[in-house]
């Protein structure tokens, strides 16, 4: 598996991603903190958060809330919080622990989610995060001052990726994208219409097009990095994101053998 994690300002500077490699335990894992905005010292707890994760490995939500470093912040009374979604790989048994609090997205798909006979657009792919929002767009659970037990129980997802040509996994802050701004609107001839996010179009396209030309093994780590990087300051440089904004992306080798295969045909 294949991962990297990055996070960019563009108004609070309160998002944060991080990746880590461990390859003496088989394991690799991203997690991504989103501030919450309306408090002050809320890059703060999502810099903690995500520190608390990949240095120290607290890879289960609920050890990392009963950390010392937390109970330390809530007892210099920081007003802060931060959302979170954290990915966790076993790599011998191809599969994929998630588990999030709050909103954004996670994006799965196959690796020929470009192969589309229909029209230029990538829509083979599916959101599989249920956003903790209420019908009034509050978060109903997050990480902060105000939370409680409820707000605090997390969501988990277990995915064995066995695709025969490779799975992605784009994770990402609600800068990006986030289910519930999906809408779905009627027309006069009564057909339902999902709208789709053009943030994440892009970062598909983007993503085949880098797939198409970077699918050797020896560097491909390396060059994800990048891409990730690089895809956040072309997005930032366009003016298309509003809020910080952060990505993660998981690839498995699969996806590169069947690129690496199309290129042979």
């Amino acid at each position: 598996m294949f991962i990297s994690a990055a996070h960019i300002d563009i108004k609070l500077n309160q998002d944060y991603a991080d990746f880590f490699i461990d390859e003496e335990n088989d394991l690799k894992g991203l997690i991504i903190c989103d501030g919450i905005g309306e408090f002050k010292d809320s890059a703060i707890v999502a810099k903690t958060v995500a520190e608390l994760f990949t240095e120290k490995r607290m890879l289960k939500t609920e050890s990392l809330l009963h950390s010392n470093e937390l109970k330390i912040l809530k007892d210099q009374d920081l007003i802060g919080g931060t959302t979170l979604i954290s990915l966790v790989t076993d790599l011998k048994n191809n599969k994929a622990n998630i588990q999030y609090l709050g909103n954004g997205g996670i994006i799965q798909c196959r690796g020929d989610f470009a192969v589309n006979a229909n029209s230029g657009i990538c829509y083979r792919y599916s959101d599989i995060m249920i956003p903790h929002i209420s019908p009034d767009g509050s978060l109903t659970k997050h990480i902060s001052n105000h939370s409680g037990k409820q707000e605090l129980k997390a969501s988990e997802i277990e995915l064995k990726l066995t695709s025969e040509v490779g799975d992605i996994l784009l994770l990402f802050s609600d800068g990006i994208g986030s289910l519930e701004n999906n809408f779905i609107l009627k027309d006069d001839e009564q057909r339902y219409w999902r709208y789709e996010n053009t943030i994440i179009q892009i970062i598909l396209d983007s993503l085949d097009e880098f797939l198409t030309k970077n699918y050797e093994d020896d560097k491909f780590e390396d060059q994800l990095v990048l891409f990730n990087t690089s895809i956040l300051k072309q997005l930032k440089s366009e003016k298309r994101l509003e809020d910080d904004a952060a990505l993660g992306i998981l690839i498995s080798p699969e996806v590169l053998n069947h690129y690496k295969s199309k290129s042979n045909d």
